[in-house]
């Protein structure tokens, strides 16, 4: 009986945990849009214009295709292991208190990449065309970034320093969870594609994000001539669903949860066969004694609840031990419960109500 109320315990507060970070917001939609990596060689394509025309004609094309919403390119998608590097910011004063440089995550985007995601443009524009590596250094910044640099003020128009050049902010877009559901994300930093320095050719734009209206993934194989057309050596190297990504972000504790509910759902049941078998043994062992008291005037009522009584204590006192160390295993797993407390009242009370139930039921039978 206590095992199964620790496993009950522990399954509840994994349950919650996984409805928890479901409800969370990425900060994008993910439905609708299909991933497509399409990673550049270098040095074949080390040079901007050899990249800039490789995007404008996939671009285009994929843009014309019927039931495409919208479609852009980016450096590394959110959510995904390799999300970008993290960078300094500087150029902007700071108190002691700061606690030295603030950061932010990178991604190079081409136009229209916010709007294939149905990331929020608060304010400004986004990059377009004509920021091109001969114009003036310029970014679209997250609402956090803004606010923790410029707290009260218009940030349209301000300057930053960021990988070694001083850049105006041009745009404010919604924050997303880039490092997972559970985490808060850095503050982040987008720069337009074709400003991409030489040192940082890692970063250039290698996923292709398409939002359609239509079924995305019957697009896949006209994608793929039309990459082909652009660059015959250039596979393919992942065709992904945007949403297969944020639903892998609970997948392994969804995996978890049903290992855990199984091993549970067996303890309780041997909890309950262990219940009945010791309680059919005790009443045995007491049927003259029984007998007698129904000689005695007792009725048939009685003895059964006094039977029944004794199966609840046993079933209370494993019980109480399977709370207790229900809260310890709860502690252990804290950093599994996605903000979800080790000692949540629901979870508890409803692991020792079936608890109890199962034991009253096989003390009946």
């Amino acid at each position: 009986m206590t095992a199964s109320v620790v496993l009950l315990i522990s399954s509840a507060l994994l349950i919650q945990a996984i409805w928890q970070i479901q409800a969370v917001n990425p900060g994008f939609r993910a439905d609708s849009v299909l991933a497509v990596n399409t990673p550049l060689p270098m040095p074949k394509y080390a040079n901007i214009t050899q990249r800039s025309d490789f995007y404008s004609r996939v671009l285009s094309e994929v843009r014309g295709l019927p039931g495409v919403m919208n479609a852009a390119y980016i450096s590394f998608l959110p959510l995904t292991p390799n999300m970008g590097g993290i960078f300094p910011v500087n150029g902007l004063q700071r108190s002691s208190e700061d606690g030295g440089n603030w950061t932010a995550s990178l991604r190079f985007v081409t136009p229209g990449f916010f709007p294939s995601l149905q990331i929020p443009l608060q304010l400004g524009r986004d990059v377009s065309e004509m920021d091109t590596d001969d114009a003036s250094p310029v970014a679209v910044v997250s609402e956090s970034f803004a606010r923790r640099q410029w707290p009260g003020r218009d940030p349209i128009g301000q300057q930053f320093e960021f990988v070694s050049q001083t850049r105006k902010v041009i745009g404010v877009v919604g924050d997303i969870r880039c490092r997972g559901l559970e985490r808060n994300s850095e503050p982040q930093v987008y720069l337009p594609y074709k400003q991409v320095p030489n040192r940082l050719l890692f970063y250039t734009p290698k996923e292709l994000v398409i939002r359609s209206s239509a079924e995305p993934t019957a697009l896949v194989p006209t994608i793929r001539r039309i990459v082909r057309q652009a660059d015959p050596e250039l596979p393919l190297a992942s065709v992904r669903m945007l949403n297969d990504i944020v639903t892998a972000q609970t997948s392994e504790r969804v995996t978890q949860l049903s290992v855990l509910g199984v091993f549970a759902a067996l303890s309780l049941l041997l909890a309950g066969l262990g219940v009945h078998g010791l309680l059919s043994f005790a009443v045995a062992q007491r049927i003259p004694e029984f007998g007698l008291r129904m000689a005695l005037g007792a009725r048939t009522a009685d003895i059964l609840r006094m039977v029944l009584r004794q199966g609840l204590l046993l079933a209370s006192v494993g019980c109480a031990l399977g709370l207790g160390i229900g809260y310890a295993a709860g502690r252990w797993m804290e950093a599994l419960l996605a903000g979800v407390k080790p000692a949540d009242l629901p979870s508890f009370v409803s692991a020792a109500v079936l608890a109890l139930v199962m034991s009253i039921s096989g003390s009946d039978g």
